[in-house]
């Protein structure tokens, strides 16, 4: 199948390609269907497009990367939802916020996407954890100024 794009131009893409997100992200409930792509190969960043809508397209990247020791327990209900069996099929990305200045990069770690790799089915679960901002400083935590 082709998928159209704003950034990447169209897609050749197999079904078997696709995620299914649950409920849509947040505040875009009514697409459900993305991939993931990478933005380089120099990057730990990647794309999570919608597969519906040219131009929505999300920046993420696994949480583990910046914050080795982020962990949250998935609500049983989510668990069945995605159909986890095992925790190692669970990939979870957060959302980034990119501004102009590149410095003041922020990751939404209240909000993940959990993925089961082996059904391709995800969700972004809203964490009911206080220790994760909706804001988190990548670079500024790495200075020792801590993240909001």
């Amino acid at each position: 199948m082709i998928v159209e794009t704003r950034r990447f131009g169209s897609l050749e893409i197999e079904e078997k390609d696709i995620i299914f997100i649950v409920g849509g992200m947040l505040g875009f409930e009514d697409k459900n269907k993305y991939i993931l792509l990478d933005h380089d190969q120099e990057t730990p960043f990647k794309w999570l497009q919608s597969a519906e809508d040219r131009e929505l397209a999300f920046v993420v990247m696994e949480p583990f990367i910046f914050y080795p020791d982020y962990e949250f327990d998935l609500p049983e209900d989510d668990v069945r939802e995605l159909e986890l069996v095992k925790p190692e099929h669970a990939r979870v990305f957060t959302v980034l916020v990119v501004p102009e200045d590149v410095k003041m990069i922020t990751a939404n770690l209240k909000a993940p996407i959990v993925i089961n790799i082996s059904n391709r089915k995800g969700k972004q679960v809203i964490l009911a954890d206080d220790r994760y901002p909706v804001k988190y400083y990548l670079f500024q935590e790495k200075q020792g100024q801590g993240g909001l």
